[in-house]
């Protein structure tokens, strides 16, 4: 176990916090919202991204990942809204629906933690040796792609979908005439 073992399992434990305090009814409306947000997010990217795309200098992957992400928040917040309306405001408080609840904030803890590592992925944090010596990080990681893969299916690849994009951005091949080195002696000698 390293620190990041520590910071996962402690941002677990609020999450199961959180759900006891909320209870099952909650939870299940914010679980439900979650995949709501991932099946809409994926499945109507593109046409947002169409949209969005003067925005990004034409760049269509980037702008159906902006897209995505938009419309993913977007249905949570609408879902969060909606699990404030729907539970009443007198919390049943038995212990059943609080544990059970602690369980569903768990599982929606994790959903959150393992979008946030597939960002954080991308500009390599945390390091190779604390990701390899983390107990928790592999299964957490995952976790968000392979809940896609299951709703999507197998032909949506998510792992490192946005790691392969921007290392395509930085490979691409500069034009011949910067490629070349500059032979000052023929450049100079030119001028005359």
């Amino acid at each position: 176990m390293n620190y990041l073992d520590y910071i996962l399992f402690f941002i677990i434990f609020i999450g199961f916090i959180l759900g006891y305090k909320d209870g099952i009814i909650r939870k299940i409306i914010g679980l439900f919202g979650i995949v709501i947000a991932i099946f809409v997010a994926v499945t109507y990217s593109s046409k947002l991204g169409k949209y969005l795309l003067p925005m990004f200098n034409n760049e269509e992957y980037l702008a159906k990942i902006i897209s995505g992400v938009i419309i993913f928040f977007v249905t949570i917040f609408i879902f969060a809204i909606l699990k404030r309306l729907i539970h009443p405001s007198d919390k049943v408080t038995n212990f059943i629906n609080q544990i059970l609840g602690g369980i569903a904030g768990t599982i929606q803890i994790l959903f959150m933690v393992s979008l946030i590592l597939l960002f954080l992925n991308l500009i390599s944090i945390p390091s190779e040796e604390d990701k390899t010596n983390s107990t928790l990080y592999k299964p957490v990681y995952s976790l968000m792609p392979t809940v896609i893969d299951l709703i999507v299916g197998k032909d949506f690849k998510t792992e490192g979908f946005l790691k392969d994009y921007i290392e395509s951005k930085n490979n691409k091949e500069l034009p011949e005439e910067f490629s070349n080195p500059i032979d000052l002696d023929t450049l100079l000698n030119n001028d005359n």
